[in-house]
């Protein structure tokens, strides 16, 4: 398959993959009354989303206080919530130890998990995430949905992303769907290994950034549509680059997750931070250019299915 420039940009997007961040779709709206303590937001230059989130905060949360440096927020007195925006802003409030409960959202699983491991403190119940990848039972649903039968479903994994199958065997028995998963080493070819997924009917490929760069998709990408197999993407740019289909979190879903999360803990900040999750919220992309090549048309069930915010038109 070549890949038209558009599809080539959408995979330079992807390099932000090795820093943990998955591209998420445009912010729609989002209004509303805010919490009495203050709420604090530490920045990076992760590219538009992070500014979409940042701007519809401020609609929601005009007196929010925003710094790039987590030691200058500390510096502040009085009780607050702080949201790191982005992997780097996540790494930075670690490293200055916030004393202020810690919401991380724009982070994947695999780079939150990571870079809390590599963090010295011991408690962590000051700290959670909304991450920005669909979760597996988000992907899994959507695969049921396309092909409407039984069918099995491959997944390459690394040892960076092997807390996901468990998650990827729930969720495909709930769905009724088979599951092959395969354990890679972080340097093998994804191409080739394709060969060890014999039997599987679609990829689904995870957000790994040991496995899947902008060079690995391209080649990966190629080598199914020579074999007629589906891949199922982790966000929307690998969907543009040539993926079949995704559940993915736009902006607005996530603000509307990280505000319900933001106000369910209390003005005052006493009620406990909820376990790190996969959003709540989610929506479909297809590329159908793919499904059309792939003999696969996509029916207004698959389009329009997902999880919107309450009172979000679909």
């Amino acid at each position: 398959m070549k890949l038209d420039p558009a599809r080539r940009r959408s995979l330079r997007l992807l390099a932000r993959l090795g820093a943990g961040q998955c591209w998420v779709g445009p912010v729609a709206h989002a209004a509303g009354p805010g919490p009495s303590r203050e709420l604090r937001i530490i920045t990076s230059p992760d590219g538009a989303s992070g500014a979409q989130i940042l701007q519809a905060l401020r609609l929601r949360y005009p007196a929010l206080v925003v710094e790039a440096d987590p030691l200058v927020l500390e510096a502040r007195k009085g009780p607050a919530m702080t949201v790191s925006i982005g992997p780097a802003a996540l790494r930075r409030a670690l490293e200055a130890g916030s004393r202020n409960p810690l919401v991380s959202v724009l982070t994947s699983s695999q780079t939150y998990r990571r870079l809390l491991a590599q963090d010295v403190v011991s408690d962590r119940s000051g700290i959670t995430a909304i991450y920005a990848e669909a979760s597996p039972l988000a992907q899994l649903q959507l695969i049921a949905a396309i092909f409407e039968r039984r069918i099995t479903v491959g997944v390459l994994l690394s040892d960076a992303s092997a807390y996901l199958e468990r998650l990827l065997r729930q969720a495909a028995a709930s769905v009724g769907l088979d599951l092959l998963v395969e354990q890679l080493a972080a340097s093998s070819d994804v191409a080739r290994s394709l060969t060890r997924l014999r039997g599987a009917h679609v990829l689904l490929a995870v957000p790994d950034s040991t496995l899947y760069t902008p060079e690995t998709l391209r080649v990966l990408l190629e080598s199914t549509y020579r074999r007629g197999m589906p891949v199922v993407g982790f966000s929307s740019a690998t969907v543009v680059a040539g993926t079949l289909a995704t559940a993915y979190c736009a902006v607005d879903d996530v603000v509307a997750d990280l505000v319900e999360l933001i106000e369910g803990t209390g003005a005052s900040g006493s009620a406990p931070l909820p376990e790190p999750r996969f959003p709540q919220y989610w929506r479909v992309i297809v590329n159908e250019n793919v499904a059309r090549s792939l003999g696969m048309p996509m029916s207004d069930k698959v389009r329009q299915l997902g999880k919107q915010p309450p009172g979000r038109p679909r």
